[in-house]
């Protein structure tokens, strides 16, 4: 098929590097042009602008940071809504609103192009494997003829509902995801402070009702290595826990946890440490009880 994919960070590049070995065609467009010139040398084509993508594609695959992002994308001088044709199909990866994509949404079905919002989960990682859990709303139908493509990006594909259904997914997995970021913070800190080796605490948990993937994600790659190169930065995580809180007070549901997440990765961020990788938020306890959790050293 004839695709597109606009937003080549460090998802979104992965991404379209599968789809182009699935033997499609593909038109990019980024902001920076390095992911653009990469793509070029293993067959893409370069657009200048969203709208040029549109003008060639019979689908188009976004991967952006905001819905301010995605908005513009799409309905910019320059957007994809100047060029699409009746038929064609938008798959947005984003991590947005509910409103927002639910919004973007009925402007396409106006046009008669098909909207899915499909944020994904399962980080670098499972972008370059193409082992992607992708949590998908809006039309049935429109779902039914892209799932064969997701199929090439993910391994878990899940459809839920109308549009903005795989934004409040997203959203409910990233807040778990926040407030166990925290959690672990926490727990590491006191158990270190406590006389325990962190690696011991981390060997055990992991065999323990105290497992769970961000455990395992958080503390082999990162804090046990003194590593915060960022997979998923603190500054995205605190985005995503402020659209958890958005739509919680849009349902009228409490969060308290949530709140207190949000706040601690705040403060994270308020000292420097936004750009960093989410687990970062451990040096802000560190720091306050002149403790490091770090391999295979009791302090």
């Amino acid at each position: 098929m004839k695709l597109g994919f606009i937003g080549l960070g460090k998802m979104g590049k992965p991404m379209a590097k599968n789809l182009l070995k699935a033997g499609h065609e593909l038109t990019v467009y980024n902001r920076s042009t390095k992911a653009v010139t990469e793509l070029e040398g293993i067959g893409a084509v370069a657009a200048g602008s969203p709208a040029q993508v549109g003008k060639e594609a019979e689908v188009v695959f976004l991967c952006l940071p905001i819905g301010q992002d995605v908005v513009r994308t799409l309905t910019g001088k320059d957007g994809l809504l100047t060029t699409l044709r009746e038929g064609t199909y938008i798959v947005d990866h984003s991590t947005i609103s509910p409103q927002d994509s639910r919004r973007m949404g009925e402007l396409c079905r106006e046009k008669g192009i098909g909207f899915l919002d499909a944020p994904v989960s399962g980080g670098v990682t499972g972008a370059e494997q193409g082992s992607l859990s992708i949590m998908v709303g809006g039309r049935k139908g429109d779902f039914e003829k892209i799932a064969p493509l997701l199929d090439v990006l993910g391994t878990s594909i899940f459809y839920l509902g109308p549009s903005g259904s795989g934004n409040v997914m997203k959203l409910v997995n990233n807040l778990l995801v926040g407030i166990t970021n925290a959690a672990l913070a926490e727990a590491f800190v006191l158990a270190v402070k406590s006389g325990l080796d962190s690696q011991q605490v981390f060997d055990i948990l992991s065999k323990a009702t105290g497992d769970s993937s961000m455990l395992r994600r958080n503390l082999p790659n990162f804090v046990l290595e003194r590593n915060f190169r960022p997979a998923f930065t603190l500054d995205m995580l605190n985005k995503d826990m402020g659209l958890a809180e958005d739509l919680a007070l849009d349902q009228g549901v409490r969060l308290l946890l949530g709140s207190l997440a949000h706040q601690i990765g705040r403060e994270a961020a308020s000292l420097g440490l936004g750009s960093e990788d989410m687990s970062a938020v451990v040096k802000v306890l560190e720091g306050l009880t002149k403790v490091e959790v770090v391999k295979n050293k009791r302090k």
